[in-house]
């Protein structure tokens, strides 16, 4: 079964679904156009200032298969009222990331895809710029 994704390259939104993780390459649907994607070898931009990461989900060990981190990343300058996840916390799609306050009006940020949060840039009080990382899931 696909996983459906809403993914940002620069300044543009996605809808995406992936198939089958566990073979290469994998076929992803952009906006329904089918593309194969090459895994081997996945350059993961970073924040702007922050050193690049490279991810491959080709095997990593006896543990299995490595899977590149996820941010989970601000859609808009504000302020973050509240944080509803901590490291190590199971999320699925749907679920409450953290509540964000932009403009006076409070917005419940929910996740897009489902993960371990690996890693929570914020805290609550926090101001956080359009595309600040909030978490990492893995």
């Amino acid at each position: 079964m696909p996983t459906k994704l809403r993914v940002r390259i620069e300044d543009r939104w996605f809808e995406i679904e992936v198939d089958d993780l566990d073979v290469n390459p994998v076929r992803v649907f952009v906006d329904g156009k089918a593309v194969d994607v090459d895994l081997d070898h996945v350059q993961i931009p970073a924040a702007e200032g922050a050193p690049s990461e490279t991810a491959s989900p080709g095997p990593s060990g006896p543990s299995g298969p490595a899977f590149p981190t996820k941010a989970f990343r601000s859609p808009m300058p504000g302020s973050i009222i509240s944080v509803a996840v901590k490291q190590g916390d199971q999320v699925v799609t749907g679920d409450e990331i953290c509540v964000l306050e932009a403009m006076k009006m409070r917005q419940s940020l929910r996740a897009d895809w489902s993960g371990i949060v690996k890693t929570v840039h914020v805290q609550a009080g926090q101001q956080v710029l359009d595309g600040d990382a909030i978490v990492d899931l893995e």
